[in-house]
């Protein structure tokens, strides 16, 4: 979500997870402002605990020469704006509450696995496909076909019950899901570790990344943008053997200055929230997601589809 709605507790909630690296996350302590898995994410070809030196083996040469390729034309902005049309879902924390979790972030940032169980069900129930953001890049920037009823579901920060409940229940049902990861949190108690990771990849998930520290993309300078996008690109590309193209703006915050940033980095698309007009400039930079109340009955979650993606 944006900073302007439920910062501190967001912060409160990261910060008090963590524990005594609550100094450490300054993006979030003191911030300036199914139906199939449908095309699993590309392994990379270099084993994750090979230097990033490593280089591929030579491609076969063929006896006969081949065809030049054909130019095709680029697509253009208004194109890809008019086809990103599927609804992407952002789940956080999947926990049952405490009495110490604010009411803001029950609704919004934990989801208790009953109701995370009973959105998931819905879905298939009611048709839905779940998609990588590789399949969803491909429709973007190609028309490349989607199923009839497209989703994307994804999990912000990296925190230990996505890749336990999450993982299962996405699988149990033949999910996929995109896990947006915060490097800084790995081998932490109650956090993700670089094996959960691997097993998320290996089950066919996506991971992407959400900074090193959950720092806003507004508020970077200088070496910054090296630590945050592309360290932790590299760290992640490492643990899950993926190439590691999507992130997720911390907050949800989008700044214009990102973009040679994440495309230098190795950005193929990045992830904002709520229902924000995609940037004309920079479209794939700006791609729509919304929280996933986590009340909601599974009806109530077909409704809010049906009402905002008929």
């Amino acid at each position: 979500m944006g900073r302007d709605e439920g910062a501190v507790d967001r912060r409160t909630l990261l910060a008090g997870a963590l524990g005594t690296m609550g100094v450490v996350i300054t993006g979030c302590s003191t911030p300036a402002g199914l139906n199939g898995q449908n095309g699993k994410p590309a392994r990379s070809s270099t084993p994750s605990s090979a230097p990033t030196s490593a280089k591929p083996s030579p491609a076969t040469t063929s006896a006969r020469p081949s065809h030049p390729a054909t130019a095709t034309k680029p697509v253009s902005s208004h194109e890809i704006i008019k086809r990103a049309t599927v609804p992407v879902l952002c789940y956080h924390q999947l926990r049952n509450w405490t009495s110490s979790d604010s009411q803001y972030n029950r609704l919004n940032l934990i989801c208790p696995p009953r109701y995370f169980r009973a959105h998931l069900d819905a879905l298939a129930e009611d048709g839905w496909t779940t998609i990588s953001p590789t399949r969803y890049l491909r429709h973007l920037t190609t028309g490349a076909a989607l199923p009839q009823k497209p989703i994307m579901l994804s999990f912000d920060d990296g925190s230990a019950g996505q890749a336990h409940e999450g993982l299962t229940q996405l699988a149990k049902r033949g999910m996929t899901g995109t896990f947006f990861v915060m490097t800084v949190i790995l081998g932490k108690p109650r956090w993700m570790s670089v094996r959960d990771i691997h097993r998320l990849a290996d089950a066919g998930m996506t991971i992407g990344s959400h900074t090193w520290d959950h720092h806003a993309v507004s508020d970077l300078s200088g070496g910054g943008w090296k630590v945050q996008l592309q360290q932790s690109r590299e760290t992640l590309r490492k643990a899950s053997g993926q190439s590691v193209e999507h992130f997720a703006y911390p907050y949800g915050v989008v700044s214009t200055k990102a973009y040679p940033h994440l495309k230098k980095a190795g950005y193929k698309t990045a992830f904002q929230l709520e229902a924000k007009k995609l940037d004309s400039a920079a479209p794939l930079y700006t791609l729509r997601r919304s929280i996933a109340v986590s009340t909601w009955s599974g009806a109530k979650l077909i409704q809010h589809l049906r009402k905002h993606h008929a």
